[in-house]
């Protein structure tokens, strides 16, 4: 399963980048650095959000976080966080995150933290004997730049109020039905949902967190939006890819912590 998952990862990957890097369809403005908003106006792009069932809940993590990486692909773009992260200047680097700024507002954004989270809880409960697959550390270090660059991309005041008042919802301790969930967050007003439309639907605290917002409350650790809490949530990432990856993956930890100092300043929000 491994194998197969690997490689709908790389064509989800390549759809995304031909997508978003070579075509014009949709302006940046509109689509709101959501890959999946322009991935779905063209018929080879892939979604797999319905793959996730309970024979493969209960697979090796491995394959878990592939899912889980294939799913962020559609709800983050990570040729924008990979710039962000510095990849090509400074100047570049200011740009992609005035442009997250955009996509943090977004229940895309929500729904990547989710996954983001849940590969951290995957990987940190994983056992030796499973290994530790290369795609996994990867796509580790995306979501420690999700997180990041959500907290940091955030205004402290976009949390919008639910329905009802709810307990907190722990985004890697709790336990995330995807089938509920569907495609919640990726699918627009005028596009049919693979959802159930049930009211009884918000009485899922991840599909209230991804329509509404919500403090970002990873392992019972509450993380604010700036830059301060940007820096702590890389900083546990960090430790994390310390323990799973070998001397040849150290590198993702590495950056991490370079990504980590450039975020002492405040990000100035437009």
């Amino acid at each position: 399963m491994y194998g197969l998952l690997c490689s709908v990862l790389l064509r989800v990957s390549a759809d995304t980048r031909r997508l978003i890097l070579s075509s014009d369809l949709v302006p940046a403005e509109q689509h709101h650095y959501v890959p999946w908003n322009i991935c779905r106006l063209d018929k080879r792009a892939i979604s797999l959000v319905q793959l996730y069932d309970t024979t493969f809940r209960e697979s090796n993590p491995n394959c878990i976080v592939i899912w889980h990486s294939v799913c962020m692909l559609l709800t983050a773009d990570l040729n924008l966080l990979s710039r962000a992260a510095g990849r090509d200047g400074p100047e570049s680097m200011s740009d992609a995150r005035r442009d997250l700024t955009c996509w943090a507002y977004t229940p895309a954004a929500r729904r990547a933290c989710i996954h983001a989270a849940q590969t951290f809880r995957t990987l940190s409960h994983r056992k030796p004997a499973d290994g530790t697959a290369f795609q996994s550390v990867r796509t580790l270090f995306m979501s420690a730049l999700i997180l990041g660059f959500y907290l940091l991309g955030s205004p402290a005041n976009a949390y919008l109020e639910g329905p009802s008042k709810r307990d907190q919802f722990d985004l890697a301790n709790s336990v995330v039905d995807w089938k509920i969930i569907g495609d919640e967050g990726i699918s627009n007003d005028g596009t049919p949902s693979m959802a159930p439309h049930d009211p009884a639907r918000l009485e899922d605290a991840a599909v209230r967190f991804i329509r509404f917002g919500g403090p970002i409350l990873i392992d019972g650790k509450k993380y604010e939006p700036g830059p301060r809490h940007a820096q702590r949530i890389l900083l546990e990432f960090a430790g994390l890819l310390d323990e799973v990856g070998t001397h040849w993956m150290a590198n993702y930890a590495r950056l991490l912590y370079m990504v980590h100092d450039t975020m002492a300043a405040p990000h100035p929000r437009s």
